[in-house]
């Protein structure tokens, strides 16, 4: 990075050379001292741009970020969002099979699990819908793993997935289809283009399974992506996407141990909906300056059937929200960057959601963050704080007073306050060359539980207060980094379960837990121009509070490995993967 100056000289002194040894001759008939000669390509790595990108987080988090592009997603035939993320360093995708199907997570970290992104936008309520998103749809998707952002919203210490669609910088048009067992079909079609100054995406796509027979299994899922991008002059930039996504979707009976409840449970979401919009603008009416503002607006209207009762149970779980956040980037000077913003959602399930289905939510979350940056010759430093605080118009899952089945009477929240939450973070990075870096992030803050959380009690859980250390070392396509995670009164699974309104819901417990460990990953340039390996491993100390003892938490894995290659050659392509959870 800090190179800069020598790689620019070498390369005017090769451009010069190259420009006095390979003139034609005037004469096309005299070649004589005529020469032709492979293009030659000089890299170096460019000075960092938060101007450019104001969301970029610290970059003592960028060992510990990890970017999919749509070209590994297609190598991978990844056909959903979780799909794509499988062979990230530390992933781990739990499927359950149940009403959300598939969770993901890095580092074992969980309870909460990371939070989801649309473009920057930061969703509430997003955990539903990564199994049902298309890979086809996506552009690229940003996993910060360290859990420590500060500015991609309010996911900070439960880490963020930030999901930009799919974009076309010119004509494209491509289709897919698949069949297979279970009666699995799959079939995608896409198009974008650009024309002047605008450039649009359009997909639509299909997927339907019956499953394992006797299972109640059944899949029947459409979606529907738009995206409009404009450019009128080069300092603005204004985007908009609209994703669809209409179906239904049996839950799949349990396998024993479960109870003999969830191995007979007939149930399914008929139909199971949502609309997402968001419209991004970016503003840079000069080199020191820079504005993004994102609004967003979510629908999400599913209807829960249950016929393993009679008479049979349907429900409606309507919830909507909508948010903007704004961050505004100044230059103060050649060396600093300040960075200030604020965040506003408004979540609001009419008839409540999930266990508390018939108690209404309506809840305002309001948030500021400032981040500071500066560089001093090879060194970049960065400090942030965000604060945070809800409104509760009216929540009714709250103060159960030891019964649940007395739920129906408990008196909601109504025009409260919660506790503010504050979570901040330093950061650092070292460029000692163009290919050998070190990098610091050190981060500590408060994670609320889940709206609608209970612990065993049947109270609402306590705050976590959770610390984050990431300290690693980058030396070209190799990076080493070690990681330390403190967490106090964590929210964590109790393993305890309460039937409430005929709807089984697990609770939750407060114990401290902490981990440790190290992580290993390596890119490779292609071998022979047709083979491309890569591997990535995380090893882990994962421990828990259990009768007064920090022991090991036989939940989490110790160790993640993934690996893998891709080969092509003329118009033949083999991509193979392998994966291990201990």
């Amino acid at each position: 990075m800090f190179g800069k100056t020598w790689i620019q000289g070498i390369s005017i002194i090769l451009i010069v050379l190259l420009t006095s040894t390979c003139v034609l001759a005037d004469d096309p008939e005299d070649t004589e001292g005529s020469y032709t000669v492979e293009p030659i390509e000089v890299k170096g790595k460019r000075l960092r741009d938060v101007i450019n990108k104001p969301l970029s987080e610290s970059p003592g988090l960028e060992l510990s970020t990890s970017v999919v592009e749509q070209s590994e997603m297609e190598r991978q035939g990844a056909k959903t969002l979780t799909d794509a993320l499988e062979y990230i360093p530390g992933a781990w995708v739990e499927t359950r099979g149940r009403k959300v199907k598939q969770f993901f997570s890095t580092r074992g970290q969980k309870y909460p699990y990371p939070e989801y992104a649309v473009d920057g936008a930061w969703q509430r309520e997003f955990h539903e819908m990564p199994y049902f998103f298309s890979a086809s749809n996506v552009e690229r998707i940003q996993v910060i793993r360290s859990s420590a952002a500060l500015l991609t919203g309010l996911s900070g210490l439960a880490g963020v997935i930030n999901i930009v669609p799919k974009e076309y910088e010119e004509p494209e048009t491509s289709g897919e289809i698949e069949y297979g067992t279970f009666d699995c079909y799959r079939f995608h079609l896409s198009h974008g283009a650009t024309a002047g100054t605008l450039s649009y995406a359009l997909n639509a796509g299909s997927d339907h399974t019956e499953g394992p027979e006797g299972r109640n299994s059944a899949e029947d899922i459409t979606n529907f992506l738009g995206s409009l991008r404009w450019r009128p002059v080069d300092s603005l930039s204004i985007k908009a996407n609209l994703f669809h996504l209409y179906g239904e979707r049996e839950l799949t009976q349990a396998e024993p141990p479960a109870t003999s409840r969830l191995q007979e449970a007939l149930e399914r979401f008929d139909p199971l909906q949502s609309t997402l919009f968001n419209v991004k603008t970016y503003f840079r009416p000069s080199d020191k300056a820079s504005t993004e503002l994102s609004l967003h607006y979510i629908d999400r209207d599913n209807n829960f059937v249950s016929e393993t009762e009679t008479p049979h149970v349907s429900t409606r779980e309507w919830d909507y929200e909508w948010g903007i956040n704004l961050i505004q980037a100044l230059g103060l000077s050649q060396s600093n960057t300040l960075r200030v913003g604020g965040l506003y959602n408004h979540w609001i399930a009419p008839n409540g959601k999930r266990f508390y289905v018939g108690r209404r939510t309506d809840l305002e979350t309001y948030s500021a963050v400032i981040v500071d940056e500066h560089r001093f010759g090879r060194m970049i430093l960065d400090g942030g704080l965000r604060w945070a605080k809800t409104y509760i118009n009216d929540y009714g899952a709250f103060s159960i007073n030891g019964s649940s089945r007395g739920f129906g009477d408990v008196v909601p929240v109504e025009d409260e306050w919660e506790p503010s939450i504050f979570n901040g973070s330093v950061g650092a990075a070292y460029y000692l060359s163009s290919i050998l870096s070190l990098h610091f992030n050190l981060a500590s803050g408060y994670i609320q539980p889940r709206v609608g959380s209970l612990d065993v009690n049947l109270e609402e859980p306590k705050n976590e207060r959770r610390i984050k250390m990431d300290l690693g070392v980058r030396a070209g396509q190799v990076s080493l980094v070690g990681f330390l995670t403190q967490q106090m009164d964590a929210i964590a699974l109790s393993g305890k379960t309460e039937e409430m309104n005929g709807r089984v819901m697990e609770l939750y417990m407060n114990r401290d837990q902490d981990q440790i460990g190290l992580e290993l990953e390596a890119k490779f340039e292609p071998l022979f121009s047709i083979v491309q390996p890569f591997i990535n491993v995380t090893a882990m100390r994962s421990r828990a509070e259990s009768e007064g003892e920090m022991k090991r938490d036989q939940e989490s894995p110790q160790l993640i490995m993934n690996g893998g290659l891709y080969a092509s050659r003329s118009r033949f392509d083999l991509s193979i993967f392998w994966k291990y959870v201990s």
